[in-house]
């Protein structure tokens, strides 16, 4: 099995008024979610060969996709309240309004503003950029399922 950290306790009562002394059945299934992180990197432009075959120097943009999986079943419950933080690699300037969500790297077009606020935020993933670190939420994710968060820095 899995470990099911934390306290459990199982509390059986009878099912009629009358106590019996007959312990029948009791079923408890414990049910816990296991969520994984994939980050990617792609050199989209550089300041000499722009989008044709582009190297990592600087003034290049580098577009990093962070991947957060739930790799539960259907038996598995939902993961909820998901926060997910991710610094900027040292010597790099995020590119203002590159903030992107969705279900996959490649299906991450929905355009997210740089905070946690306003009219974007009624969609399934928030994202925001704060302090040198580009946060990422959900609500709820559910089982076997994915959501991205992509954005775009330049190399200093």
């Amino acid at each position: 099995g899995q470990d099911a950290a934390g306290t459990w306790s199982l509390r059986i009562c009878d099912a009629v008024s009358a106590d019996t002394g007959n312990f029948r059945r009791a079923d408890l299934l414990i049910t816990s979610t296991s969520l994984s992180t994939a980050k990617s990197s792609t050199v989209i432009s550089d300041p000499i060969n722009n989008a044709a075959n582009p190297k990592a120097i600087p003034g290049s943009t580098v577009q990093y996709c962070i991947l957060v999986t739930n790799n539960g079943n259907a038996v598995t419950a939902a993961s909820t309240n998901i926060l997910v933080n991710d610094p900027l690699p040292s010597n790099t300037t995020y590119v203002t309004g590159s903030l992107r969500s969705g279900p996959s790297c490649a299906g991450a077009t929905i355009v997210e503003d740089d905070d946690n606020v306003g009219a974007d935020e009624s969609d399934p993933f928030g994202m925001a950029f704060s302090g040198g670190t580009v946060s990422g939420s959900a609500a709820s994710l559910a089982a076997n399922a994915t959501f991205a968060m992509v954005f775009q820095v330049t190399i200093n």
